[in-house]
């Protein structure tokens, strides 16, 4: 084949349309995997964050769509007695510095009282050594909510209220409103899997602020708590730029 202008384009684009195909290919091929492996750490979270018992497990799951986002909540039953709900979601409307953070919380049931027996961070992409600390057990996030009533907290960070239920990690006061947003949206998944979260217009209506409620297909469902104007899309306050690392 004679050297020219032409041949050389021609053997360019014939080596970037394989190189493509190739790495379609893969992404193909891997991406199956990847879904079944993310499916795997989900199931294996949510038995998890609930109380070990004996038996197999059943799984009785069901999902919520609160504006673009599902919350998945799946009730675990063990020789015919529930153990107790673990509950997936996101928090909607605050962002961590990088990106939402997904959580897995377990929540159990004990003579009239409900409890957060554990919590798995499922997603984060928070900075290593400041946000993203908050996947280590025992953490400060983890610590302000297991073994508590969700009945009984507000769910805020005390920095920003001093009636938060939440001690912020050092330095990451944005990863840990992300934190404490994704536990609220699972109690309100929790609330409603229970028939015990009212979505109707009156009652939203209605509803003071802090009242456990979610509109249907809204982007900004009001958990357990909530202040005034609590969900906006917001920007950090002037004091929050002097933080350590911007987080």
């Amino acid at each position: 084949m004679k050297s020219s202008l032409k041949n050389m384009v021609l053997v360019l684009f014939t080596i970037t349309a394989v190189s493509a195909l190739l790495v379609a290919l893969v992404n193909t091929v891997t991406k199956e995997t990847i879904a079944q492996t993310e499916q795997k750490n989900k199931d294996l979270a949510k038995l998890e964050v609930l109380p070990a018992f004996e038996g197999e497990a059943e799984l009785e799951e069901q999902t919520k769509q609160i504006g673009d986002f599902t919350v998945g909540v799946t009730k675990v039953s063990a020789n015919g007695e529930v153990v107790g709900y673990a509950v997936e979601a996101p928090s909607i409307t605050k962002n961590g510095y990088a990106d939402r953070i997904y959580l897995m919380v377990g929540f159990v049931e004990s003579d009239g009282q409900t409890t957060i027996n554990g919590i798995k961070v499922l997603s984060q992409k928070e900075t290593p050594g400041l946000g993203a600390n908050m996947t280590k057990e025992g953490n400060k996030l983890e610590v302000s909510a297991v073994g508590k009533n969700p009945a009984e907290m507000t769910f805020k960070v005390k920095k920003d209220d001093a009636s938060g239920s939440f001690d912020s990690l050092t330095g990451s006061t944005i990863s840990s409103r992300a934190y404490a947003n994704a536990l609220e949206t699972a109690y309100a998944g929790y609330l409603w899997a229970k028939g015990e979260l009212d979505t109707s217009e009156e009652a939203i209506a209605d509803a003071p602020t802090g009242a456990s409620t979610v509109t249907e297909g809204a982007d900004t469902p009001t958990g357990a708590t909530v202040a005034e104007g609590d969900y906006a899309n917001e920007t950090e306050p002037e004091a929050q730029k002097g933080e350590v690392t911007n987080e």
